[in-house]
């Protein structure tokens, strides 16, 4: 058997415990991912499905209410579906590195080119002119209140008509984006960046010496990825490690689970016990 490196790559959980896996196997020269359907982490004599599987890299993972899944990928184009029935759709000429959304038929995707591309229900579209370095996150309230994140501080806010800078003082990759109301959204980022607020007023609450990554809202906790450093609270002044036994670098949650993927594994939280797989 070829020597490959397994990259898990976003992990999105179902109300009934099943958690959906973004998987990104490398040999050396090539790529090849999946989508992996894990119906109950917590058992060894489950079986899990791959539903999708393409030779390119599986960038992030998005899952609607419905269950409808959206996938991008690093040839700039977006996967969509569930079970066996999927779409594929080229959006952009470049890598796209993240995918979030409101619903089935509000979903935002961007990239390395800087542009915001959006899923009307019907068809993508740049919404955006290149915002500047590559898009790393997503996060609002409403399609009328939507921030983006990204490289060299890329940070802008989006009314559903104009597209409006927000300055930061740092020049951190911001890369983790929750927004828990219309006027407290948190941005997370590199050298412990975190910055709390809305519109253009935000305050630093920064956290030095660890390096943050996406955040998620479960059962009225704060929790922070910290990659090798594995997961963190918030409690609105300090960072507290909860779990430092696996890397994160990708949250996701609904009200019954909280969905956690680095490295080669994906991990599902109920509030007490950590289950997953390691896809080596």
């Amino acid at each position: 058997m070829a020597d490959y490196t397994v990259t898990v790559t976003g992990a999105v959980p179902a109300e009934n415990g099943t958690i959906f896996t973004a998987v990104v196997y490398y040999d050396g020269e090539s790529f090849y991912s999946y989508v992996v359907e894990e119906p109950d982490v917590s058992r060894d004599d489950v079986p899990t499905a791959s539903i999708l599987e393409k030779p390119c890299w599986f960038t992030s993972i998005w899952r609607s209410k419905s269950g409808r899944i959206f996938v991008p990928d690093d040839d700039g184009k977006v996967h969509a579906g569930s079970g066996s029935d999927w779409t594929e759709s080229q959006v952009s000429p470049d890598p796209l590195t993240t995918v979030w959304g409101f619903g089935d038929d509000s979903v935002y995707v961007g990239g390395s080119d800087g542009v915001v591309y959006h899923w009307d229900g019907a068809q993508w579209s740049a919404i955006s002119r290149p915002l500047g370095d590559t898009i790393q996150c997503f996060g609002g309230v409403s399609s009328n209140d939507l921030y983006v994140a990204g490289e060299g501080a890329l940070f802008w806010h989006y009314d559903g008509r104009e597209w409006t800078q927000v300055p930061l003082p740092t020049n951190a990759i911001l890369v983790g984006l929750l927004a828990l109301s219309s006027t407290d959204v948190l941005v997370s980022g590199s050298d412990g960046a975190l910055f709390r607020g809305s519109g253009l007023e935000w305050s630093d609450v920064s956290q030095s010496g660890r390096d943050f990554y996406e955040m998620a809202f479960f059962r009225k906790t704060i929790y922070i990825a910290g990659g090798g450093q594995g997961v963190f609270t918030f409690d609105g002044l300090t960072v507290s490690n909860v779990k430092d036994s696996f890397p994160v670098y990708n949250l996701s949650a609904n009200k019954k689970y909280m969905a956690l993927a680095g490295g080669n594994s994906a991990i599902r939280f109920d509030g007490t016990d950590w289950f997953g797989p390691d896809y080596t």
